[in-house]
């Protein structure tokens, strides 16, 4: 099998995690789209309760403006509230409202209800033939 065959089937099955995704989302009607990177994003947050936006910044290698414009995008849609340190006017906390840590929390359901779908397309053969390849993959990337 050529690399350009593999390329396409693990295409496909990115589809069907996708869609699967979409699907589910898309039952969450009053839950904004966001991409899988601002999910980390709001993980973060809810792991440290409270990060400063240069902390933010550091832990993803990104440029303060670039967290500067997201935390805005965050916090119109009532994900986050920043405030500013009492100390230096210049530092300013991000944590999550109510809103933003139920977001945070329930995307590793609805990631685990969009794999639930995939795999009750796959017999219990092929499932565990998937899972043996994922692992390889987590070797190799360990390595």
């Amino acid at each position: 099998m050529d690399q350009e065959t593999v390329r396409k089937s693990f295409n496909v099955f990115l589809k069907m995690y996708f869609d699967s995704c979409k699907e589910i989302y898309a039952e969450l009607d009053n839950r904004e789209f966001i991409t899988g990177r601002q999910f980390e994003y709001l993980r973060m947050i809810d792991k440290h309760h409270e990060v400063t936006m240069g902390e933010l910044a550091d832990l993803f290698q990104l440029s303060k403006p670039t967290v500067t414009e997201m935390a805005k995008k965050f916090e119109e849609t009532g994900l986050i509230v920043r405030r500013r340190c009492k100390k230096d006017a210049r530092v300013t906390y991000i944590s999550l409202t109510e809103k933003g840590q139920t977001l945070a929390k329930t995307n590793v359901l609805e990631s685990q209800r969009a794999v639930e779908k995939i795999f009750n397309r796959l017999t219990e053969t092929e499932v565990r033939q998937l899972t043996e390849l994922f692992n390889k993959f987590k070797e190799a990337d360990a390595t």
